[in-house]
């Protein structure tokens, strides 16, 4: 579970409170298996990123996303993400996530870049 209702989702340790990316199944600090959904503002900025292919998305025949990133979200965790639009320069400012609908009833959060003001 990443999205829910247009929000990314990270998760919380139940034990130490420490805040993770989507799709971890442990805590890394205490190893405890007991997470909790929590809401991400979907802001962060981009720590490191790469140019890949272009080629058609098998689902809509538009291409595919070219720039993947690793985004790092305010509240702490990094999450890999694709970034919309040309990479930020210097490529450390401010992105926020949006959702683009893969298949019907599905979205997968991408981010773009956003006004630091």
């Amino acid at each position: 579970m990443t999205t829910r209702l247009g929000r990314l989702v990270i998760w919380k340790c139940r034990d130490c409170a420490v805040l993770l990316p989507p799709l971890t199944v442990s805590c890394h600090s205490c190893g405890n298996g007991e997470l909790e959904p929590v809401d991400s503002a979907g802001a962060g900025v981009i720590v490191s990123c790469r140019t890949a292919d272009r080629s058609p998305d098998p689902v809509c025949g538009a291409p595919c996303p070219s720039v993947i990133a690793i985004v790092e979200l305010d509240e702490g965790p990094w999450v890999y993400s694709w970034i919309d639009g040309e990479v930020p320069v210097p490529s450390d400012r401010p992105v926020r996530v949006h959702f683009r609908c893969t298949q019907p009833g599905e979205r997968f959060p991408v981010f773009e870049p956003r006004d630091s003001r």
